[in-house]
């Protein structure tokens, strides 16, 4: 079995993980868009124009950022400071055989 891979550009993938609701909202934003303008934009165009009005509005966005809970009080923080213990030395490996059996 053999491979070939042609890289015309170089593309980065990133997986998000967002609200359910919030997705809804973005789809039906982009739905409205496609209305009301008779524009198609993929939902790969519009966080890519999100994030760089984000950063062309930085002190805007801060004020939100600013809004939302304080990390310490997030439970997945407070876990990570009570960790379970699994009866496995603190090596990634080790843990990794232990958990997925690998």
């Amino acid at each position: 079995m053999s491979f070939s891979t042609l890289f015309i550009g170089v593309v980065l993938t990133v997986t998000v993980k967002i609200e359910k609701e919030k997705k809804a909202k973005v789809d039906r934003f982009l739905g409205s868009i496609m209305l009301q303008e008779g524009v198609k934009v993929t939902l790969q165009e519009a966080i890519g124009l999100m994030i760089d009005y984000a950063l062309e509005n930085e002190e805007e966005v801060i004020k939100k950022l600013r809004e939302l809970p304080v990390l310490e009080e997030d439970p997945a923080w407070k876990a990570l400071k009570n960790p379970k213990h699994w009866g496995v030395k603190d090596s990634s490996k080790r843990i990794d055989e232990f958990v997925y059996g690998c």
